[in-house]
């Protein structure tokens, strides 16, 4: 009698948790949708029509056009992604308009045809909207307005791919679990809330500038002779370059620029010999990850690329771990090399950032993201615009936010394709770089042709 009124309990209990199970999954799949209403909601669009154009091997595509296009020639494009990113920059004036299809110049007539077009159906999450490796969206040979035009559509395109990555991040049942949250991070805030570009900044604002001093524990116990004075100590700025070591940056043409400016901040090995015209020769700081610092092949303590800079060395600890159990459990050994540097070179300005200023830059991430983020710590690229924002009054980041260079090339000195070094597969890359385009104040051109952000020093934001 027990053991069948036990059975009975049982299956109750397992038709109960299979409702809940069943309701949770459709409310969640629901949410899913709403949010792909809002991401890829119809914006307003030039009116198009369907063309067909044969390539060189005799085959047909279609391709829709603006509608005002009606009288078509078509001619091979024979300008170059550097040209084009040079007369940006120069002084040629850009007066052909023209607008580049299938790798062939389209040029307008003065006739136009209106047509309306159907709403297009939700694209898959899982598949990919930026175009990378693309000249389609390089304004060459074209006026200003079509140029502009060309801008709007890449940009709308880059932050739907930033939303797409975030999306799938944030599902369920692949960032939700323990597993994924090798950290231990303990997340209290709100991140379905809506934040302003001002409370941004203010957010950052407040994460100040914390690094391990001669007087932390367990460091002053084990002899570390760390400097003394505080990590650019009474140094500020008025304008500063952040070079991330972006592919796209091959073939910029930017390093006069980036030398134009007062403080230069360089990540990891990035190098400039031989690099020097698109990212400069002048470096004032760098920021390294631990894996830099202790991996023999990096040669952290002979290269001469870490020397007479001033360096900040990152490593994550988990997100209640104090000073003695980050001493204690580091990610990568970085303690016996760090301190074999002070005593090698007493002199250096290199300092450890405390690891709890990584989960409080990590949450200003989290509070404006509509999604559950990776519970990862920022990249080396958020952590440098970060700290340039707390010495300098005007920060230029390059290539951070990708422009229509964007390229499967991790890094413009290593010839390696991954697109996920430009949208993240470990750091909150996605959030980090759709943040940083909302809180930048430059023109949309700046950002998508040139190559750089920029935003206000946070010495100019009052909170």
């Amino acid at each position: 009698m027990k053991a069948a009124a036990m059975s009975v309990w049982v299956f109750i209990n397992l038709i109960c948790f299979g409702m809940c199970g069943y309701l949770y999954l459709i409310w969640s799949q629901y949410w899913m949708y709403i949010a792909k209403q809002k991401l890829f909601n119809k914006s307003p669009e030039i009116p198009q029509k369907t063309i067909s154009v044969s390539n060189y091997e005799d085959t047909y595509a279609e391709y829709k056009v603006p509608t005002n296009f009606s009288s078509l020639r078509l001619e091979p494009n024979k300008k170059n992604r550097r040209s084009a990113i040079a007369g940006l920059w120069g002084s040629q004036q850009i007066t052909q308009p023209s607008i580049k299809f299938a790798g062939s110049i389209i040029r307008p007539s003065n006739n136009v045809v209106r047509k309306s077009q159907g709403s297009p159906r939700f694209p898959n999450i899982h598949t990919p909207i930026l175009e990378f490796d693309s000249d389609k969206y390089i304004c060459d040979e074209m006026d200003t307005s079509e140029c502009e035009a060309q801008t709007r559509e890449f940009k709308e395109l880059l932050l739907k791919e930033f939303h797409r990555v975030l999306m799938g991040d944030s599902k369920v049942f692949k960032s939700g679990l323990d597993s994924h949250n090798s950290y231990n991070v303990k997340y209290k805030g709100d991140h379905r809330k809506e934040v302003t570009k001002q409370e941004v900044l203010c957010s950052l604002k407040r994460v100040q500038v914390r690094t391990v001093t001669s007087k932390d524990e367990p460091f002053r116990r084990l002899g570390f002779n760390i400097p003394g004075a505080p990590l650019l100590q009474s140094r500020a700025f008025n304008t500063c370059a952040v070079v991330t070591s972006a592919g796209a940056l091959l073939g910029s043409r930017l390093g006069e620029f980036i030398d134009s400016h007062d403080m230069i901040l360089r990540f990891n090995n990035a190098p400039t010999v031989n690099y020097t015209e698109d990212v400069g020769s002048k470096t004032t700081f760098r920021i390294l990850n631990s894996q830099v610092v202790t991996k023999p092949e990096f040669k952290f303590l002979e290269d001469a690329l870490y020397k007479d800079v001033s360096i900040l060395i990152w490593d994550p600890a988990n997100f209640s771990s104090s000073l003695e159990d980050w001493y204690r459990n580091p990610d990568f050994p970085l303690f016996p090399v760090y301190k074999r540097l002070l005593e090698e070179r007493p002199d250096a300005d290199v300092h450890l950032l405390r690891p709890q200023v990584l989960w409080d830059l990590w949450a200003v991430l989290q509070d404006a993201s509509s999604y559950r983020l990776r519970r990862n710590p920022p990249s080396s690229g958020f952590i440098g615009i970060w700290l340039s924002l707390q010495r300098c009054k005007r920060v230029r980041v390059f290539e951070y936010v990708p422009s229509v260079r964007a390229t499967r090339r991790c890094h413009y000195h290593v010839a390696r394709d991954d697109t996920a070094c430009t949208l993240g597969a470990w750091h909150p890359l996605a959030q980090e770089k759709a943040l940083a385009e909302r809180i930048r104040d430059n023109s949309d051109i700046d950002v998508f042709q040139k190559g750089y952000i920029d935003i206000p020093g946070l010495s100019n934001v009052d909170c």
